[in-house]
């Protein structure tokens, strides 16, 4: 397994556990940090396996239980990072009607654990935050900021 799939396996289990409402702490780096800009449902710095709760617990607030966290499109991944276009979607908690919430991520992995996370509008922005190096599977990243 190359580093990217490596670390495209490492992302998904980190999705699995959002999913089931469980902090992945075995997947994550002891000085592990997260950050969505501030357009987003979040604008805080959450640390450690704490903060990885304390970001669900704010993202799926207002989501009923039937939330779901998907990767919608792996735009990029290498031997640093993955880059992917994530969504939650489900029924808000008071009004029962369809909600979904859409960004992009990069997740850093170093030694098969995530050491930080952080959360763009666009995936232009992601992209650029990731460095612009070529991919391992799916597109070049370069691809990507083009049709971006």
């Amino acid at each position: 397994m190359t580093p990217s799939e490596r670390n495209i396996e490492l992302h998904g289990r980190v999705i699995e556990a959002t999913n089931a409402r469980e902090v992945p702490s075995g997947l994550l780096a002891p000085d592990f940090s997260m950050v969505h800009h501030t357009s987003l449902a979040t604008d805080y710095t959450y640390r450690g396996s704490e903060g990885m709760r304390d970001w669900m617990d704010d993202l799926l607030e207002e989501f009923a239980e039937d939330a779901r966290c998907e990767v919608e499109e792996l735009v990029a991944a290498d031997e640093d990072c993955v880059v992917a276009l994530l969504r939650v979607a489900g029924h808000g908690v008071h009004s029962h009607r369809p909600v979904e919430f859409r960004w992009t991520e990069v997740t850093w992995f170093r030694d098969g654990l995530a050491t930080r996370s952080i959360g763009y509008t666009s995936p232009r922005e992601a992209l650029a935050a990731a460095g612009g190096r070529p991919a391992g599977p799916g597109p070049r990243r370069e691809e990507a900021l083009e049709a971006a």
